[in-house]
């Protein structure tokens, strides 16, 4: 088992390049349980989740670390920010950090979190979208583009999915994809670092964190970071979807526009993550009711 002590440097894999971020995702994909924490002070850590309030959580955490104003150009990219700060840590490094170091998390409701996810991040898998990162990427060379496009038009039927229609409706494609999540897991980096279940950044023993807070008391958490450390934080939810949805389709999708199958097929897909509630339930106390200090 391993151990550590206090004054030790955190342990974890460190994100550096594109080629590091896609090593991670990559594993992840495979079934590997990483867990990004970002260090508050010399006691305590944070472990963000994709669509768990991340943006709130990491604009606080870098007006927290550096000092940085509300309208700072620092906070333009908040995830890209404090990408270098993060250390990705296996089961057994994030077991001997929690012994010196009181972790909370944020947990989502899956069904919700997959819709959110969906509304950021659907419209990549549409034809035109994909054609546009795979142009990007090949920075103008041709050979390289075509070679790309080849992988992936076999990597997709290999899993049994294509891209979508750039004039498709949102919601019959939420839909779809809610049925063919684990085939899309492994086809799209972006996409799947948003579906995962909460469990592969989370690991599955609750007993790793101080504290397990619900998407409702993100706000009263960046408070108490606020109140704690001296430092006036913005406490803006960083909503980031709402100013978009007017003009765009696939950010007004909602909850109730999965299908009964769609749901069935989630429910059952993040089976592991309502299991990881309920035993966080058990282990650390009932929500709201928090037994333990908040980090």
């Amino acid at each position: 088992m391993l151990s550590l002590q206090p004054s030790d440097p955190l342990p974890g894999l460190r994100v550096r390049t594109n080629a590091d971020w896609a090593a991670v995702q990559q594993a992840m994909q495979a079934g590997a349980s990483l867990s990004p924490l970002l260090s508050l002070g010399d006691d305590a850590g944070l472990v963000w989740i994709p669509k768990n309030g991340c943006s709130s959580l990491k604009r606080a955490w870098l007006q927290l670390r550096f000092g940085v104003m509300a309208n700072d150009a620092l906070l333009d990219d908040v995830h890209g920010a404090v990408q270098v700060h993060n250390h990705w840590l296996r089961p057994e490094e994030r077991k001997a950090v929690a012994q010196h170091r009181a972790i909370v998390a944020i947990w989502r409701d899956p069904i919700d979190r997959f819709v959110s996810a969906c509304r950021s991040h659907l419209v990549e898998l549409t034809t035109g979208r994909i054609v546009v990162k795979l142009c990007s990427h090949a920075g103008g060379d041709e050979e390289a583009l075509q070679a790309s496009l080849q992988f992936h038009q076999q990597l997709f039927s290999r899993h049994g999915v294509s891209s979508f229609s750039d004039d498709a409706d949102p919601v019959a494609v939420m839909n779809q994809v809610a049925q063919q999540l684990p085939a899309w897991i492994p086809c799209h980096v972006d996409w799947s670092h948003h579906t995962l279940p909460q469990v592969s950044f989370l690991g599955g023993d609750p007993s790793d964190y101080s504290t397990i807070l619900g998407m409702e008391q993100i706000q009263g958490l960046i408070s108490h970071w606020a109140q704690a450390s001296g430092v006036a934080l913005d406490l803006a939810p960083q909503h980031v979807s709402q100013p978009l949805e007017a003009a765009d389709p696939w950010r007004r999708l909602r909850r109730d526009q999965l299908t009964s199958e769609a749901l069935a097929t989630l429910e059952q897909f993040y089976a592991a993550d309502w299991a990881f509630l309920e035993l966080a339930q058990q282990q650390l106390g009932a929500w709201p009711a928090q037994q333990r200090e908040v980090a």
